[in-house]
């Protein structure tokens, strides 16, 4: 009998649900198997600590895995900073695969480190990455991992660009109890076991088992078409699930073969193991308002497979809702056989001594690096000083208009934005040209946001970040109280949220900015930005904001609610 250690990390479902079938599977092959989290091996409460920025960063700034992604791609040093500083695990992973046969990572993060110990010697037994995604990002290719385990040529041929040596491509970690339904009769009673409508086509609406995502806007969407009944997965978000105004809303699900059986399509948002998990059931599986970084990545990949089809906008998808299930062009192969033979070709290799020194330094300067800039990321998205595009979340929208500099704004305008409970987003600009407007604003009863520069609301290294604090002091000169937000697109670092934070304010990312006179969108809701200019009419866009409001049973309320 073998040892197989399989080390996951526990940041949402699918790293380790895959590590779990893994492990089935192995020990179905007669081996001895053990599963260990990688956040598990950081010092002291670091790991629940990361995963929670994780959930945070999702829900308050996804934009930024976009951007951090796009780092790690372009960037091999960065790529290895990071890397570096998640060596603080390499004690402990050294005691959890001491004597395994083999070793297999279903995350970039724990293969990153288990390729440092194999590289000096420390790890002897061969090190095997299993891809959890059809998209390969730059962490994912370890170098000194003996075997990269992808999911499809396509993931195969991105993991080689990025410098892997050996890749096997098999056929996906799904359970056996992912399958299609024998008969309709069995569809039926999968229907009464949730208590879903017998009739009708249901469209099940994956979100990880976070709920994360426009999720609220993919039902309502999916609804509107009438082609489907959408049946939302809120997973562990209790707050998604009373708060949706449209399908059917369904908590933590335990037995989600059944319930895949119970429907007709699946939309998803990231890409992950429910996508593979729908394909194994037959269902046709359509990703509708991915989610940023992986999710687009993912979804780029799976409709490059001819898996899974990307529909980037409302017009595709009544017919992407009603199209037949797609032939799954995955392999056969299992990939314990993949497993089983690799542990058999295992080479020992020899120890070499750590550099203490180098790596104290590198370390220390990642350190660094990472607290200034993803570091505040995380931060921001876990709360601190922030509110993020999440707030639409909460079934309001909130108005918030940017003051136009180059003429007065009209008392009318002035009462009928305190009416709609709207905020004025006040820049140094505004406050030197038009001191009268913010006084007369602030007396309505109007909230006064900073703008610190204005569009496109980021600091830059020097005037940028002074305008914050100048427009703190000056609104609070002008109207006798200090601002308690601040508005931002979400392009922050170190010294911004400390400048934010020293003048007691919160930092709101609208969840949409729309052009004075411009059509508004459907549902919207959170923070709308609205960008006004002097030749514009203001009171016809207030007026159609309150329509849609109207319209979509959406609250117009006080962006006040986003500063407790």
């Amino acid at each position: 009998m073998n040892r197989v250690v399989i080390v996951s990390a526990s940041v949402g479902a699918g790293h380790d649900g895959a590590a779990r079938e893994l492990a089935r599977r192995l020990t179905d092959r007669g081996h001895s198997v053990d599963i260990h989290d990688y956040l598990d091996m950081l010092p002291g409460s670091m790991g629940k600590a990361l995963g929670a920025a994780y959930l945070r960063q999702l829900l308050a700034v996804p934009r930024s895995w976009d951007v951090l992604l796009h780092m790690l791609q372009r960037s091999r040093a960065f790529a290895a900073l990071v890397c570096l500083l998640f060596s603080v695990t390499s004690r402990r992973m050294r005691r959890v695969v001491e004597s395994a046969d083999l070793v297999v990572s279903t995350h970039p993060l724990p293969s990153q480190t288990l390729s440092r110990l194999r590289r000096k010697g420390r790890v002897t037994a061969p090190v095997v990455t299993y891809l959890t995604d059809m998209s390969v990002h730059r962490l994912w290719v370890a170098p000194h991992v003996d075997l990269h385990i992808a999911l499809h040529e396509v993931a195969a041929e991105q993991a080689r660009r990025l410098g892997a040596r050996r890749i096997v491509v098999t056929g996906p970690a799904v359970g056996p109890a992912f399958r299609p339904a024998a008969n309709a009769a069995e569809r039926l009673r999968a229907r009464e076991k949730f208590g879903l409508p017998a009739e009708g086509r249901l469209a099940l609406v994956a979100a990880g088992s976070w709920g994360v995502g426009d999720i609220a806007d993919t039902a309502r969407d999916i609804a509107e078409t009438g082609v489907a009944t959408p049946v939302i997965l809120c997973g562990q978000n209790e707050t998604l699930r009373r708060s949706l105004g449209h399908g059917i809303a369904l908590g933590w699900i335990d037995d989600m073969p059944t319930l895949m059986r119970a429907c007709d399509v699946v939309v998803q948002n990231a890409g992950g193991l429910s996508s593979l998990e729908a394909l194994a059931t037959g269902l046709p599986v359509l990703t509708y308002r991915c989610l940023a970084g992986h999710g687009r990545t993912n979804a780029a990949a799976l409709d490059e497979a001819g898996l899974v089809p990307w529909i980037r906008d409302e017009d595709g998808l009544a017919a992407a809702l009603t199209a037949e299930p797609t032939a799954a062009l995955l392999s056969s192969t299992c990939p314990s056989v993949a497993l089983d033979a690799e542990m058999s070709r295992g080479e020992p290799v020899r120890a070499r001594r750590p550099r203490r020194r180098v790596a104290l330094a590198a370390a220390s300067t990642v350190a660094v690096l990472w607290l200034a800039t993803v570091g505040v990321s995380l931060a921001v998205a876990g709360g601190f000083q922030s509110v993020g595009p999440a707030s639409r979340r909460g079934g309001a929208v909130y108005v918030l208009v940017a003051v136009d500099s180059t003429k007065p704004m009209s008392q009318r305008t002035i009462n009928k934005l305190a009416a709609a409970n709207g905020a004025a987003a006040v820049s140094t600009t505004v406050l030197r040209a038009q001191p009268e407007t913010v006084r007369a604003l602030a007396k309505a009863g109007v909230t006064i946001v900073n703008a610190a520069d204005g569009a496109p609301y980021e600091t830059g290294v020097f005037t940028g970040r002074a305008s914050i604090g100048q427009v703190a002091t000056g609104v609070a000169a002008v109207t006798g109280r200090s601002p308690r937000l601040m508005v931002s697109n979400g392009e922050l670092d170190a010294i911004d949220v400390g400048i934010v934070a020293m003048h007691r304010e919160r930092i709101i990312v609208p969840a949409a900015t729309v052009h004075c006179g411009a059509a508004m969108g459907r549902g919207m809701k959170g923070v709308i930005l609205v960008e006004s200019t002097g030749d514009c009419d203001l009171d016809a866009t207030l007026d159609a904001l309150a329509a849609m409001a109207h319209r979509h049973s959406v609250r117009e309320a006080s962006i006040e609610e986003l500063s407790a």
